[in-house]
């Protein structure tokens, strides 16, 4: 393989870091009985919030979601609500706290592929808690409605439980487990031939981006300021990306 045009192999290395990100959002209905003449089909939608680097919204069925059908059950889902171009793997679990903020009602979490559909706020002030509008899907589901329980509880077994519906209110929680995929460049050589070599101090007036870890020049002849600096090597400059592994 041919060098570059100053004689040196142009270098570069990336860093690629999966890590799992987690995150919660509640959502509150207030006016639980009122929402029992909601149409089904119609839902109330949660404000968008963010797990992983993505957005989400939590939507709530209080008479399911099956338009076509009297459903005497709540239906819950979980939305991707940021476009991703494939087809994004999450993992969700929703519950009902109790009046101590516990979970007292849940379903097993569910691991689900969800594609992202672009989010309408129907919410015209964050600052207002009850200016939400009903919505029946609409054009921003047409990628699918999410992930999440078609039967999620029956209304008569939820009202049964005088811990869950307290002054005519319920808490829903929505956990959201997913894996965050962080990029950044862990060292661009041809950004510091420049400075690699240079006898004066260009190499600590260099100043490197985010995520950017020059590797240090080996120094030689002379002592203090005097010492000349020379490019690292290709064995070194391997090795010191081998060693930012832990950092």
């Amino acid at each position: 393989m041919s060098a570059a045009g100053n004689g040196c192999l142009s270098r570069s290395a990336t860093r690629v870091v999966a890590k799992e990100a987690n995150g919660f959002h509640l959502l509150r209905i207030d006016g639980y009985a009122q929402t029992k003449t909601v149409l089904p089909g119609q839902k109330l939608s949660s404000h968008p919030f963010s797990v992983g680097g993505h957005t989400w919204r939590v939507d709530y069925y209080p008479n399911g979601r099956d338009a076509s059908a009297d459903h005497n059950a709540i239906s819950v889902y979980l939305q991707l609500a940021s476009n991703h171009p494939q087809p994004l793997q999450a993992r969700y679990k929703f519950s009902l706290l109790d009046d101590r903020g516990n979970p007292a009602y849940e379903l097993p979490a569910e691991k689900g592929s969800f594609v992202g559909a672009p989010v309408v706020n129907h919410y015209a002030n964050r600052n207002t808690r009850a200016v939400g509008t009903l919505n029946n899907g609409g054009r921003e589901e047409e990628q699918g409605p999410g992930c999440g329980h078609e039967e999620f509880i029956k209304k008569e077994d939820l009202e049964r439980r005088e811990h869950l519906v307290r002054d005519d209110s319920i808490v829903l929680r929505c956990d959201v487990g997913v894996t965050q995929i962080v990029n950044s460049v862990l060292a661009q050589d041809d950004l510091l031939n420049n400075a690699w070599g240079d006898e004066e101090d260009a190499y600590d007036q260099y100043d490197a981006a985010p995520g950017m870890y020059p590797p240090p020049p080996r120094m030689y002849g002379g002592r203090g300021r005097h010492q000349r600096r020379h490019r690292a090597d290709d064995n070194e400059y391997i090795n010191w990306c081998l060693a930012q592994r832990n950092h």
